[in-house]
């Protein structure tokens, strides 16, 4: 991949994957509940306040354009694709392990 789009190609991950977590937290009903320090499902909280940063180091690299803020962009896109693959693992272990219960 050539220098100039692999910022192209990071931005579109970027916003694709914060798009699609905020899709699930939202539809999920996470966001709009209350959230407690107890909650066993910690990793929305890690999700709902990164997200929004990476689209914020999206947008300062966009503007700005500064050799940190592309090391960033390519950090946060490598983060954002390992959250895509948890989510999909994540998806197929439940797929797996689903038993069907009659009642």
């Amino acid at each position: 991949m050539s220098a100039p789009t692999k910022p192209l190609v990071y931005s579109a991950i970027n916003f694709i994957v914060a798009t699609g977590v905020y899709w699930h937290l939202v539809t999920g009903g996470w966001l709009t509940n209350r959230y407690e320090l107890s909650d066993p499902n910690v990793v929305n909280l890690v999700l709902a306040i990164f997200e929004p940063l990476a689209v914020l180091g999206v947008m300062a690299f966009w503007i700005w354009r500064t050799a940190f803020l592309r090391r960033l962009l390519g950090i946060l896109g490598v983060v954002q694709i390992m959250i895509g693959l948890g989510f999909v693992m994540f998806f197929f272990l439940f797929a797996a392990t689903f038993r069907f219960k009659l009642m």
